[in-house]
């Protein structure tokens, strides 16, 4: 099993340590970034670091997670991005209902982009691909697909994130 390993370093500062995909994945400044791997490949682990990677780039804003159902979204992507956004880097607080989304502390957005932050709020929302309707309102800077090879993340779906 090859998945990333995360460390404090002395100066307790979050330290993660990629396998060859992942890092060939964290280097890209592609449009669109593909992980291919087979289970237990380090893909989930992998997407909130990205979109980290991503949000840090990019400044305040919206941001979207999306996995084929909540269902699975609650399985894996959720824990592996709270552990990461909320537990590890304390960026701000996760909100269940009504709509699932993470929102940053006014400290998470200064740590994060420090002196570059307007003082803009940054929230990334968490939808499911099985309905492309329950995602046409939003809008995003960026997107991490989780699972989105499974059938019932839709075509539609992808073309609606597109959009975003």
């Amino acid at each position: 099993m090859s998945v990333c390993i995360m460390t404090k370093t002395s100066e307790d500062r979050n330290r993660f340590v990629l396998h060859p995909g992942q890092r060939k994945a964290h280097l890209s400044n592609a449009r669109f970034v593909v992980i291919v791997a087979g289970t237990q490949g380090g893909k989930t682990i992998y997407g909130p670091i990205w979109l980290r990677r991503e949000i840090a780039r990019r400044g305040p804003g919206d941001y979207m997670v999306v996995t084929p159902t909540y269902p699975l979204l609650e399985l894996k992507a959720l824990p592996s991005f709270l552990d990461w956004f909320q537990h590890k880097l304390k960026l701000g607080r996760y909100v269940g209902s009504p709509t699932r989304k993470f929102i940053f502390s006014r400290e998470g957005c200064r740590r994060t982009w420090k002196e570059n932050w307007d003082g803009s709020p940054c929230v990334v929302y968490f939808g499911h691909a099985s309905d492309p309707d329950s995602l046409e309102s939003a809008t995003a800077k960026a997107a991490w697909l989780d699972e989105c090879g499974q059938k019932k993340f839709k075509v539609e779906s992808w073309e609606a994130i597109q959009r975003r």
